[in-house]
């Protein structure tokens, strides 16, 4: 498929440059050696080199400070706290000297964390935080943007939707959004989309100019200089004009895609006559006692930026996370059904996911857009790109939340050690 908005050539040079800098984690003007991240955006004004804008928002090390400022960033609808909150009991554990690494790289439980680039790590057991901690300034109530783990909102969303009889799994996507009737999206199910096996062509190649994702990056505001006059503006214009599907059959094959959770958010809110912060402010900020402010990012035409744009702090994920192990109960209050729970603990096609490719993953599943890992130890994930980490762990009562600002968007590299020192832990708390 090739990208419907022409470039300049000065213009895919200059996006190719920044994409591969931002990729390779440095910046366009000093190498991340150079620049100290407490500086910042700090004095009136920063000095030039540690001024922070859209055009260098996910560079390295500026991401450390714009991954905890996207407020003052972009447009951004509000998730209100709403007192009193849902107490955490603290009963901390003594990790720091806890061996998490190989016999061949030795690392500490800190050490990992650093070696991420983390910027809070929380965990609970049985209810109670174990471990807390902040770094490169996030504090308990600092709301960290979670990219792609806000796909995991959209998906509780359309799945609870699904579970109270107001959005029907089975039904095609035209039926309940005519707006997409000529798009590859009609004929989708509603399921297929939530389980990103719908087949709808889409490329996410970052340093193809053809690709895709240029242009939804455009039309969603991320890049300015991708905006085209004339052309689709804002996201819920840019799904209709994808119109090709793969060879394949509907269903059968897992791709992950940015765009199908925008649909899932389009599809719930048709169904629940409720954004998706909306439905967070109502069902989880109100009920659950959340205990800081959150926000969603919104696009030029301001529709929620739904695939990547949520920010919450540490605390509020455990507390989401927690409810989820309790089988969607906070206390006497059933927040979400149960059943919803139930789904997400038994995942999705694994054999569909296995198209997909990724060995660093091998035998997970991905359901109403939560990954699923059923190896020891069992969870369902919320997981978002440079770091962004909720494991709800069935087997172990336990959550772990770790918001980053790794330097790479690459999976593989925060995978690895973070599952090898989440299963150090469980073994540890269970006594081996």
């Amino acid at each position: 498929m090739h990208h419907r908005y022409p470039l300049t050539r000065p213009k895919v040079k200059r996006l190719i440059a920044a994409l591969t800098l931002t990729l390779a984690g440095g910046t366009q003007a000093q190498t991340s050696a150079e620049l100290d991240p407490a500086r910042l955006m700090q004095g009136f004004p920063p000095p030039p080199a540690y001024q922070i804008h859209i055009g260098n928002w996910q560079h390295y090390p500026q991401k450390i400070w714009s991954f905890q400022h996207t407020r003052e960033l972009f447009p951004t609808r509000p998730l209100q706290a709403v007192a009193p909150a849902l107490p955490l009991p603290i009963a901390l554990q003594a990790l720091d000297d806890l061996q998490v690494g190989t016999p061949e790289a030795p690392q500490t439980w800190p050490q990992m964390l650093a070696a991420t680039h983390v910027d809070a790590a929380l965990v609970l057991h049985h209810g109670r935080i174990i471990d807390e901690r902040y770094f490169n300034g996030m504090t308990p109530s600092t709301p960290h943007l979670m990219f792609s783990a806000t796909k995991s909102m959209a998906g509780l969303m359309a799945a609870v939707a699904i579970e109270e009889g107001k959005l029907d799994a089975k039904s095609r996507v035209d039926s309940v959004l005519p707006e997409l009737a000529d798009s590859a999206w009609g004929a989708a199910t509603v399921r297929q989309v939530l389980d990103m096996t719908d087949g709808v062509q889409f490329t996410e190649i970052y340093t193809d100019p053809r690709s895709d994702i240029f242009s939804y990056i455009g039309a969603m505001g991320w890049a300015p200089d991708l905006q085209v006059a004339g052309k689709p503006r804002g996201i819920q214009a840019m799904l209709t004009t994808l119109k090709t599907v793969h060879p394949e059959p509907r269903g059968t094959a897992f791709r992950y895609r940015s765009p199908a959770t925008d649909v899932t958010a389009w599809l719930a809110a048709r169904a629940t006559g409720l954004s998706l912060t909306g439905w967070l402010q109502q069902r989880i900020w109100n009920k659950l006692g959340m205990e800081h402010d959150g926000n969603v990012m919104l696009d030029p035409v301001g529709t929620e930026v739904t695939f990547a744009g949520m920010s919450a702090s540490a605390r509020d994920l455990a507390r989401l996370g927690q409810m989820l192990l309790q089988k969607g109960r906070a206390g006497d209050t059933q927040i979400i059904p149960e059943a919803v729970v139930n789904d997400l603990i038994q995942g999705g096609d694994i054999k569909a996911f296995e198209t997909a490719g990724m060995p660093h993953r091998k035998g997970w599943s991905y359901r109403s857009q939560w990954w699923v890992n059923p190896n020891a130890p069992r969870s369902f994930a919320a997981m978002g790109a440079f770091g962004q980490r909720l494991f709800v762990l069935p087997d172990d009562d336990m959550v772990v939340v770790l918001l980053s600002s790794h330097p790479k968007p690459v999976a593989s590299l925060i995978d690895a050690p973070q599952l090898r020192a989440i299963q150090v832990l469980t073994g540890k708390l269970k006594g081996r």
